[in-house]
C-alpha cells in the first residue's frame, strides 16, 4: 500500500493490500484537495476509494452518501468491507437505530421527502454518487447544492462540509455545460457565472429564444480546468484487463411490416409538422412507438444471439430500453435469468446479482440500460448485448462497463443489434458523434430539452431519406427479385445522379411579408440552406422541404 495513505488517520483499518496502487493514489488526491471529482473509468474501485478517503479525512461526524436507489445496499456493504462496526442507516430501506449513525445513504429521488432532517444535520463530509446525476437544475439537484453548501452563483464562497466528493465515471454526458454543477460542486471558480462559462465553453450565442448552450469550444483549456479539480484513470492505464471487443450488428426488418408501418408513418408526419410549433409530447409518444415496433423487429435475432452464446458456457448481459421486452425474454429462459429493472427493490437486485455473479446455473442477467447500468458489478458476464439504443453515449458506456472491470479475466465481447437504414442508424450516429464530443474533453491532446431539440432538428433534415429507406425496405420485403433495382432507388443513389442540382437555385415568396423572398440553395457541404429566419434557428424549413420533395419525386 502506498506509503502516503499508510501515514494518513483512519486508514489503519483497512486490511494491508486491500487497495490498489492507483486506488491509494486516489485516495492521496480526494485528500490534498478536499472537494474533488473521483472520474476514473468504470471498474476502477472509486467506492471504496471515497469511503476509505472520508474515513480518514472525517474520524469523526456524520458522512451523507447520495446515490442512485438500484446500488444503496452496495454502498452499505463496501462500507462493512472497510469498517465492520460502522453504523449505518439506509433511507427508504431501513432504519438504524443508532441516534446519530456514521453514514447516512439515500437516493436522489427521495432528496426532498427527507429534505428538512437533511439541512438540519451538519455534515462531516459528502459523497456524491454517479454525480452527473446532477448536471441540470432540477429539485434533486437543488437539494444537493445546497447539502454542499454552494451559494448563489455570485457568491463564491463555499460553507458547508469540509471534504465533498463527487464520484463519475462520466462526468459529461453530453456536452460541455454538463460539467457546470459539478464544478460548482467542488467551488471552481469557472462555476461562478454559468452566461460566462457557456460563452467560454459551450460556444453560446443569442438567438430570439434566449441564450443556446449546447455546442463546445475550447475543449483543450476546459480539459486542463477539469484536471485542477479531478482525477481520472482509465482501464488500459492502471489493469491488465483483456480486450473489449464492441460491434454493430445490422438486423434485416424487410420482413416486419409492423415496424416499416410505423417507421413510415412516423416520419411522414413529422415531415409535415410545422418547426415554429413544436409539440415535443405527441413527438416523443409517437417515436416511442416506433422504438418499440424497432424493439419487436429485432427480437427473434437477439434471442437467438443469446441461445447461442450461453450453449458455449459463457453468460450474457443484454440490455434493453423496454420492460415488456424484459419479460418476453425471461419467459423464454426461464430459471436461466435473472431480471434486474426499476421495478424492482434495492434487496432483489442485489439478489439478483449475486446469483448472476456465483450460480453456474443463471446464465444470462435481463437488465434495464439505466437501472442495471450503473453501481453493480457482472464480471462473471463475458458477452454484452444491446437490444435498443440509449439517447446518451454515456448510458452504454456504463452498462458495457459492469462487466468489463475490476475482476474480468476474460476479452468481453460488447454487439450493439441496430435496424440499418432506419432510426436506429441515426441514434447510432447520433451517439458516435457525441462519444467523440466527450472524448475531446477527457483527451490528454484533445432525453434533457437540449437532446430532445437535437434529435428532432436532425430527424427534421433527415426525414426524407430515412422515409426512402423505409419504403424501400418494405417493398424489398414483399418482392425480393426488385431488391437490386429498389436499392439503386435509394436517396444516396438519386444524389450521386443529379449532381446538376448543386448549381440550382429556388427562390420563395415569403409568406407573411409578400415584398419579401428567400432563397434555397446547395451549401458548400452539399446539403440545402436557406435564408429564411426558420432555417438559421433549426437547419431546416417548409422551404428546403418543398425542394426535397421536387430532387427525390
Amino acid at each position: 500500500m502506498n506509503s502516503i495513505i499508510k501515514l494518513a488517520p483512519g486508514i489503519d483499518k483497512i486490511k494491508e493490500g486491500s487497495l490498489y496502487p492507483h486506488q491509494a493514489d486516489g485516495v492521496a488526491f480526494l485528500l490534498s484537495k478536499k472537494r474533488a471529482i473521483l472520474a476514473d473509468d468504470m471498474g476502477l474501485g472509486k467506492t471504496r476509494q471515497a469511503i476509505v478517503a472520508m474515513e480518514a479525512g472525517c474520524p469523526e461526524g456524520t458522512i451523507l452518501i447520495v446515490c442512485p436507489a438500484s446500488i444503496k445496499l452496495n454502498w452499505k456493504r463496501e462500507i462493512l468491507m472497510v469498517d465492520d462496526k460502522a453504523t449505518i442507516e439506509v433511507l427508504g430501506i431501513d432504519t438504524n437505530q443508532t441516534d446519530t449513525p456514521r453514514w447516512i445513504i439515500i437516493n436522489y429521488d427521495i432528496l426532498s421527502k427527507h429534505a428538512d432532517r437533511l439541512h438540519a444535520i451538519d455534515w462531516a463530509g459528502v459523497i456524491l454518487d454517479e454525480a452527473h446525476f446532477i448536471k441540470n437544475a432540477s429539485k434533486r439537484t437543488s437539494h444537493c447544492l445546497k447539502l454542499l453548501g454552494v451559494q448563489a452563483e455570485a457568491k463564491a464562497a463555499l460553507i458547508g462540509p469540509e471534504f465533498v466528493f463527487l464520484l463519475t465515471g462520466t462526468p459529461m454526458t453530453n456536452r460541455p455545460k454538463d460539467l457546470f454543477n459539478l464544478f460548482r460542486c467542488v467551488g471552481h471558480p469557472a462555476s461562478r457565472s454559468f452566461l460566462s462559462f457557456a460563452k467560454r465553453y459551450c460556444d453560446a450565442y443569442r438567438n430570439d429564444y434566449g441564450w443556446v448552450t449546447t455546442g463546445a469550444s475550447n475543449l483543450d483549456e476546459l480539459n486542463l480546468l477539469m484536471k485542477e479539480v479531478s482525477i481520472r484513470r482509465m482501464k488500459n492505464e492502471v489493469l491488465n484487463l483483456p480486450p473489449k471487443v464492441r460491434s454493430w450488428v445490422p438486423v434485416d426488418i424487410s420482413g416486419s411490416k409492423a415496424a416499416l408501418n410505423a417507421i413510415d408513418g412516423f416520419l411522414s408526419w413529422y415531415s409535415g409538422t410545422d418547426p415554429s410549433q413544436p409539440n415535443d409530447r405527441e413527438f416523443l409518444v409517437r417515436l416511442t412507438n416506433v422504438r418499440t415496433s424497432l424493439h419487436k423487429a429485432k427480437f427473434k435475432a437477439v434471442a437467438e444471439r443469446i441461445k447461442d452464446v450461453t450453449a458455449t458456457g459463457e453468460k450474457v448481459v443484454l440490455f434493453t430500453c423496454f420492460t415488456d421486452g424484459i419479460e418476453r425474454h425471461k419467459k423464454m429462459l426461464g430459471d436461466q435469468a435473472v431480471t434486474i429493472t426499476g421495478a424492482n427493490a434495492s434487496a432483489k437486485r442485489t439478489e439478483a446479482v449475486d446469483r448472476f455473479q456465483s450460480d453456474p446455473a443463471v446464465r444470462v442477467a435481463l437488465c434495464n440500460i439505466i437501472a442495471g447500468g450503473v453501481g453493480i458489478t457482472m464480471t462473471a458476464g463475458t458477452h454484452v448485448i444491446f437490444q435498443d439504443l440509449d439517447w446518451v453515449p454515456a448510458n452504454h458506456a456504463q452498462a458495457e462497463d459492469r462487466c468489463y472491470r475490476m475482476g474480468q479475466n476474460k476479452r468481453v465481447t460488447v454487439e450493439y443489434f441496430h435496424a440499418d437504414g432506419t432510426l436506429d442508424g441515426y441514434i447510432a450516429t447520433l451517439l458516435q458523434r457525441k462519444m467523440a464530443l466527450i472524448a475531446a474533453v477527457e483527451a490528454e491532446e484533445i432525453p434533457d430539452q437540449s437532446i430532445l431539440t437535437e434529435i428532432q432538428d436532425g430527424l427534421r433534415q433527415l426525414a426524407p431519406a430515412l422515409m426512402e429507406e423505409a419504403r424501400a425496405a418494405r417493398a424489398i420485403g414483399d418482392a425480393g427479385a426488385r431488391i437490386d433495382a429498389l436499392a439503386n432507388a435509394s436517396p444516396r443513389a438519386k444524389a450521386e445522379e443529379t449532381p446538376v442540382m448543386e448549381t440550382g437555385s429556388w427562390e420563395f415568396t415569403s409568406s407573411r411579408d409578400p415584398s419579401a423572398s428567400y432563397l434555397v440553395k446547395f451549401g458548400r457541404a452539399g446539403h440545402l440552406e436557406c435564408s429564411c429566419p426558420g432555417f438559421t434557428y433549426r437547419g431546416n424549413c417548409k422551404h428546403t422541404r418543398e425542394v426535397r420533395e421536387r430532387i427525390y419525386e
